[in-house]
């Protein structure tokens, strides 16, 4: 078998067609869509998506872990946290009524991700694709950040949707399968909620109507 033709120490076991030489899997990982312009149909591109995505999933887990969600340590028991989460879940449920857009659980946590990730960790606009769900949500933030930072900080605001994706997750299968947050979200939006109001849950379950302090 013929040496890879980067390193020429390897085997080489992968024909790279822009290369058109044979490359060993190590200078394949290495150099693909970094020094290799690789063609969209290349197979081993489907595998590094798949390793991104999975060390994505890693990190995020990781900022999920730090936000407080317990019974005693739970963010949402803060008023300022529970009246934008309110609002942000009210606004996706009310798309999901209106039918007018595909939702599904996980579509509602990449949305809650790519918020976060484009605010929160530099990822650029431009290079996302972006659904009709997400460009709402980034809308909604845009409008509503200020509001929202007369009560939070910037990092809490973003704790926020790290918060809501544990949610998401909490709820999501089961009985409703990929529908069971969103389902949630339809069966607590409260139509006599006013302007300025929003409804915070204990730890009990039990649910009450807050006011916003102006």
């Amino acid at each position: 078998m013929a040496k890879c033709s980067l390193c020429s120490t390897k085997k080489g076991k992968r024909y790279c067609s822009p290369l058109e030489k044979v490359i060993c899997p190590k200078c394949c990982a290495e150099n693909r869509a970094v020094k290799i312009t690789c063609n969209d149909d290349c197979r081993y591109l489907e595998k590094m998506d798949f390793q991104k995505k999975r060390s994505e999933e890693k990190e995020f887990s990781t900022l999920m872990g730090d936000v407080g969600h317990g019974q005693h340590d739970d963010i949402f028991q803060q008023s300022g946290v529970a009246s934008m989460a309110f609002e942000v879940e009210s606004f996706v449920g009310r798309l999901f009524l209106d039918g007018e857009l595909k939702m599904t659980d996980t579509g509602v946590y990449e949305a809650y991700k790519t918020v976060y990730a484009i605010h929160y960790q530099g990822k650029v606009e431009a290079e996302v694709h972006l659904d009709d769900l997400t460009q709402d949500l980034l809308q909604q933030f845009k409008d509503k950040n200020a509001a929202w930072k007369k009560n939070l900080d910037q990092e809490m605001i973003g704790k926020v949707y790290l918060r809501l994706m544990i949610s998401v997750k909490a709820m999501s299968g089961g009985r409703f399968g990929e529908y069971g947050y969103l389902n949630y979200l339809k069966n607590n939006l409260a139509a006599d909620i006013g302007e300025g109001e929003f409804i915070m849950e204990d730890k009990f379950g039990s649910k009450t109507i807050q006011t916003i302090d102006p």
